[in-house]
């Protein structure tokens, strides 16, 4: 797996600079990411968290608390049936739910071994 968005061969940081990431402040480990903190969300996926907070000013922490959450139930991709041989600790996935107008599942991509995990929509 790659850390780039689908089809994107960037670096985290040239998407950053282009607005497709954001980085996420939020330097909790994650248990269901093999204790990992996400490094990046997509900037679709944080428009869409920030947009269910009941007020502007709460955005942030409705975004930072929903996204916790949603990796809390991530599960990883390896250890579904027919995955077997794929690579340990490298794409976690949740079951659809949702966020926003639609019914969508979040992946959680790491950029290589220990590497950064970013949180995006999948494709």
């Amino acid at each position: 797996m790659s850390h780039h968005l689908p089809g994107d061969h960037r670096s985290p940081e040239q998407l950053v600079a282009a607005g497709m990431l954001r980085r996420h402040t939020d330097g909790s480990s994650h248990p269901a990411l093999g204790r990992s903190p996400i490094a990046y969300v997509s900037t679709a996926l944080w428009t869409e968290l920030t947009a269910l907070a009941i007020a502007p000013s709460a955005a942030e922490a409705t975004a930072t608390a929903l996204l916790r959450a949603i990796a809390d139930q991530a599960e990883d991709a390896a250890l579904a049936p027919g995955n077997e041989r794929a690579p340990r600790d490298d794409l976690y996935v949740t079951d659809p739910a949702h966020i926003g107008p639609h019914r969508r599942a979040v992946w959680f991509q790491r950029s290589g071994p220990g590497g950064p995990i970013t949180a995006t929509f999948a494709p």
